[in-house]
């Protein structure tokens, strides 16, 4: 489903850290934000690509992603992901880790997945603004399906930042990275290639976070909400809005950290 974007379970990962928020206690925010005013306003999701800035060391999280039209293809229906996965470790002082299973597709449910694994590290915090680096390998010990294809790997920078705006600040997200199958030829032919991805998210709400992201063919739009004292967010986003690859998709996905 997600074929177009860095691997699944980090990018559902990024839903859980709308937790930087008061309301939220999925994930601890970084020591250079934990009493500035970003905090107040909701984690900036980066929407389909991952970020680098990690949930709290045992921390597990469930999450459901579904799309139409399949693939991005126009005519079939739609079709769902689900993952599953536990995060442990400490990117300040050493490295997050955080294991995830994807089952690919519904129907029939379970006959294709695979498993993956994240890293991320603190590069630098000063100031409002921190600094991750993260790493994640995927379709490892790939079944049915997913065997076809080999092993996907992404390298990406998150940066968080706050900006002044009429006596406060908007929190900030910016994630650049490389992967493989990132991004989808613009012939129209489906066909997918490693390539450069960039994330933008802003805070806008305490529970509210827009973004705009881009691989090297296409542009993704989304919004992810925080629900209050649940540990859930929920995001809504239109994968290659502009339809300039021929494979537009509307997505949406719920993640839930406990």
């Amino acid at each position: 489903m997600f074929r177009t974007c860095p691997p699944l379970v980090p990018f559902v990962v990024a839903l859980l850290l709308p937790g930087l928020s008061p309301a939220q206690t999925v994930v601890e925010p970084p020591p250079a934000l934990r009493a500035a005013p970003p905090a107040q306003l909701s984690f900036p999701a980066t929407f389909g690509v991952p970020s680098a800035v990690a949930p709290r060391a045992g921390t597990a999280f469930v999450g459901a992603s579904f799309a139409h039209p399949r693939a991005g293809m126009k005519g079939l229906g739609s079709d769902g992901d689900l993952v599953l996965g536990y995060n442990t470790g400490d990117p300040i002082d050493g490295v997050s880790l955080t294991f995830g299973l994807a089952l690919t597709g519904l129907e029939p449910f379970g006959d294709a997945g695979a498993f993956s694994v994240s890293a991320s590290r603190l590069l630098r915090a000063g100031g409002a603004s921190a600094t991750f680096a993260g790493v994640s390998l995927s379709n490892l010990a790939p079944w049915g399906e997913a065997a076809d294809r080999p092993e996907m790997s992404s390298v990406y920078v998150s940066h968080l930042v706050g900006l002044p705006a009429a006596g406060a600040e908007l929190p900030l997200q910016i994630s650049l990275g490389y992967g493989t199958d990132t991004t989808r030829a613009a012939d129209g032919s489906g066909r997918l290639d490693d390539g450069a991805f960039l994330g933008l998210g802003l805070g806008l709400t305490p529970f509210v976070s827009g973004s705009v992201s881009a691989t090297e063919t296409q542009v993704n739009l989304g919004a992810t909400v925080s629900i209050p004292r649940t540990g859930a967010s929920l995001s809504l986003g239109v994968l290659d809005a502009a339809d300039a690859t021929d494979h537009r998709q509307v997505s949406l996905s719920i993640a839930l950290g406990f």
